[in-house]
């Protein structure tokens, strides 16, 4: 009973966070807020199926535009938005040479149509009558006349992705399903083209200096004001993209020799991929649910993942081969991370726990019980400590010997997602959705710094060029490189208008690796 129950909830939980995802990707899509929650998921679905239809995936385009009628059936059954989604079913089964599904779905079109004469309707002004729907449109839908009407409070904004609804705001997604936003229209601009909001002028996105006042750059939502850069500003430049995942991407890796890539993805699979080739290598399949985190062990040989099937994962990234599933965790679980040894593993989630294990034989060594859902996890580089952050917006530094708690940091004043120490342990790197990325004296708990710029949640951060610098990435769609002492930004990258739902860094802060809207990862080079 307890299995079924567990799986029960696993797939209830797939499902909440798959919907809640694509109803973030609808909102960065848009400048706008739609009303129903319904509408924004179809939305998503549609123009997901759209793009991979404009790119000849047809069994992605299928897909997507399956979900796309399931979801727009819910606003209406004669709603503009099911005929105009049937419509591209339609071509793509067409297109697949699969006549007898083509003509089905023109003989419910022609029903909805007669149904529509029979009642005295007229397709709407402005709409594209079914059956007729070209390529990359869909039905308009109307902009916010205030800012108060997109989500005015700093909050609101924050939450915007996550529905419009206060039943939708308060569902917490357990893949940071938010990170669908910071995604562009799947009908945007290719990489090679400038990112600009409304308020932006184009030469934003080509090398700019500093002039004294702040430049300001791309905005996720086209808000003017909303981001701004007082350092040069520049278009990150993308090498080369990979596909093979069938989901959104959130967990990402890169080796500490820069050539391999790990990533973890909600189509519950881990990949090793070649940055020199820009090729899969291999896949690793074993996760009952969406894969949320992986990390290299030290030595490159073996790889971990975390997932939403609670537990922690390691694999042999020569062979393929599953060495060890490590169980404990009552839930969900968002973050693991290897020690600088290679022998130990920390890893956290929904249960409110960190939990410390033993790599070699698999065996758990401490439970530290958190406060609330635990979303990042470091070790120290000597290996004695742990340091983790998450929605009770502290950071709190552990004891692997016993699992006592050494210090807790408090400032931030959301969720802390991302955590890491300086390379002689002295320091402490912090990101949180309250946009700011802060820097923390290990031995005092003191705070040392603030960087803020960012406009949208950061993704990951880390310090760079021997700890004298940080780097960024955010869902505003840059990348940014600080001072680490003074606290100031010296360099943003615009990124196109496929965002970032996982992001990884290289230690020298050159490259970054992306996790994109349209499932592909995307390798970047960034150069002040």
């Amino acid at each position: 009973m307890t299995d079924q129950l567990n799986s029960a909830r696993r797939a209830t939980k797939r499902l909440s966070l798959k919907l809640m995802a694509v109803a973030a990707m609808a909102l960065s899509f848009n400048s706008f807020l739609p009303a129903q929650a319904e509408e924004i998921i179809w939305r998503a679905f549609n123009e997901s199926g759209i793009k991979f239809f404009d790119e000849h995936d047809y069994e992605k385009a299928e897909q997507s535009l399956l979900n796309a009628v399931k979801e727009a059936e819910k606003i209406d059954p004669q709603s503009p938005e099911l005929k105009t989604s049937l419509g591209l079913l339609r071509k793509v089964y067409l297109a697949q040479g699969n006549n007898a599904k083509a003509d089905a779905i023109g003989a419910r079109l022609e029903a909805m149509e007669s149904s529509d004469h029979d009642k005295g309707t007229e397709t709407p002004s402005g709409e594209i009558p079914s059956g007729e729907v070209p390529s990359g449109e869909i039905p308009a839908k109307s902009e916010p006349t205030s800012k108060a009407q997109a989500g005015g409070s700093e909050e609101a904004k924050s939450l915007s992705r996550t529905g419009t609804s206060a039943a939708v705001a308060k569902v917490e997604v357990a893949t940071e399903a938010k990170s669908p936003s910071g995604v562009g229209s799947a009908s945007s601009s290719s990489s090679s083209s400038s990112v600009s909001s409304a308020s932006t002028s184009s030469s934003n996105s080509s090398s700019t200096a500093s002039s004294g006042s702040e430049t300001q750059i791309a905005s996720v939502r086209g808000i003017a004001g909303e981001l701004k850069s007082g350092g040069i500003v520049k278009k990150a430049e993308e090498l080369f993209k990979m596909t093979g995942h069938i989901s959104w991407t959130k967990g990402l890796a890169i080796s500490a020799d820069g050539n391999r890539a790990l990533s973890g993805s909600d189509d519950d699979s881990v990949r090793l991929w070649d940055l020199t080739t820009a090729k899969e290598i291999k896949r690793f399949d074993g996760h009952e649910d969406n894969v949320n985190s992986v990390a290299f062990s030290p030595s490159s040989n073996t790889g971990m993942s975390a997932s939403g099937d609670s537990s922690v994962r390691i694999w042999d990234l020569d062979s393929g081969a599953q060495l060890k599933k490590l169980v404990g965790h009552g839930n969900i679980v968002l973050a693991c991370a290897y020690s600088p040894s290679g022998n130990k593993a920390a890893s956290c989630g929904y249960d409110g726990t960190v939990r410390i294990w033993d790599v070699l034989n698999g065996t758990q060594l401490q439970v530290c019980q958190g406060q609330g859902t635990v979303r990042c996890v470091a070790f120290s580089p000597d290996g004695e400590q742990v340091a983790s952050g998450g929605s009770d917006k502290a950071v709190t530094l552990w004891r692997v010997r016993d699992g006592s708690v050494i210090r807790r940091f408090t400032g931030h004043k959301g969720d802390v997602t991302t955590v890491g120490f300086s390379a002689d342990g002295s320091k402490l790197l912090t990101a949180s959705r309250d946009l700011t990325i802060r820097t923390w004296d290990v031995g005092s708990g003191s705070e040392l710094k603030q960087f803020i710029g960012h406009g949208d949640w950061v993704c990951n951060a880390r310090f760079i060029k021997s700890d004298s610098k940080v780097a960024s990435g955010s869902l505003d769609k840059t990348f940014r490189i600080w001072d680490a002492e003074q606290g100031t930004e010296t360099c943003s990258f615009t990124l196109n208008a496929y965002g970032m739902f996982g992001l990884a860094l290289t230690p020298s802060g050159e490259n970054a690796l992306t996790g994109s809207n349209d499932y592909s990862l995307r390798y970047w080079k960034l150069t002040e």
